[in-house]
């Protein structure tokens, strides 16, 4: 059994030799800045979220296939659920669902005005999905309520007992909450004493979250650069990833052993188990999420309009 991240508490390990530079491995122009990617369960339909659309395009080369119908509102947060349903938020208030692609939309309403949180359920019919105004509610028929800050974003355990939310501004913490009531069952903040705060910003906030796929791990891409490992059922500190820049997302590599965040300086980066950097890319623009691909390609989505295939270093894989 691979041992994922090891438990070396609250750790900070710096680069000690030159950084590899990640080798490109495609790119199109979606005309538009691209705010997401999402691949569904079957590996065949690959959809780019931006600030004016949802796009299709092909998994394999990256050539655009079309706009979907009934999204014109934009994409933030594009993701699938088992069955191929896809959910991606608007620029201005509210959900908007695809039970069939080939088919018009759907839309659920936020109480807090823009979402950016969204999160099926592992049972691929429920939805998460957390506001601007701090409302949080998982539809239908789940549990909701309100906190602090701006909900940045969401995920959920493999078995579907615990909702990860993460918040901005004022409370810029991550929570596990209970999925049938809403208790909180952990809630960390992590602000370094050293934080200086920026302009139109709250604390550190928490912009992205992801799981590891053995579900144990909970990484935390936060404004102020670091990554942040977690114990998934604690949310005790594991380790801390730094040398990012405004790291807006993370995620796990398949095999759970090394991270890949971006960020707003639209830098790229992979980590280590060891938390060493492994790979490296500049871009000149701000990048806002990521997704690895089962074939060992990140892509990244970046306001510029690219979306920009990256081989992984195959120690990395």
């Amino acid at each position: 059994m691979r041992v994922l991240f090891p438990l070396l508490l609250g750790l900070s390990l710096a680069a000690s030799a030159p950084v590899p530079p990640l080798n490109p491995a495609g790119e199109v122009d979606v005309g538009a800045p691209a705010q997401s990617v999402a691949l569904s369960a079957d590996g065949h339909t690959l959809v780019v979220g931006t600030a004016r659309d949802v796009q299709r395009l092909d998994p394999g080369t990256l050539r655009p296939l079309g706009v979907l119908t009934g999204s014109d509102g934009g994409g933030w947060g594009a993701t699938f659920n088992r069955a191929g349903r896809l959910a991606a938020a608007g620029l201005t208030r509210g959900v908007t669902v695809w039970d069939d692609l080939s088919r018009p939309p759907r839309t659920i309403d936020s109480p807090g005005g823009r979402v950016f949180a969204l999160a099926w359920h592992p049972d691929g019919q429920r939805l998460a999905l957390g506001d601007a105004g701090g409302h949080w509610q998982v539809t239908p028929g789940g549990p909701r309520g309100q906190l602090r800050g701006d909900v940045m974003a969401a995920a959920w355990s493999a078995d579907g007992l615990t909702l990860y939310l993460s918040t901005g501004q004022e409370d810029s913490a991550t929570y596990a909450l209970d999925a049938g009531t809403g208790r909180v069952r952990w809630r960390q903040q992590n602000v370094p004493a050293t934080h200086t705060r920026r302009a139109y910003y709250g604390l550190d906030e928490v912009n992205g979250l992801s799981l590891s796929p053995d579900g144990r791990t909970l990484a935390s891409a936060h404004q102020d650069g670091r990554v942040l490992l977690r114990d998934a059922a604690t949310g005790h500190l594991r380790r801390t990833l730094t040398g990012g820049e405004d790291t807006r997302w993370a995620a796990f590599t398949p095999d759970g052993t090394q991270v890949v965040a971006v960020g707003e300086t639209g830098r790229v980066t992979i980590w280590t188990g060891a938390g060493q950097p492994a790979g490296q890319a500049q871009v000149g623009g701000e990048l806002w999420h990521v997704l690895i691909l089962p074939d060992g390609r990140a892509l990244t989505a970046g306001a510029d309009g690219a979306v920009r295939a990256w081989t992984l270093p195959t120690q990395v894989r």
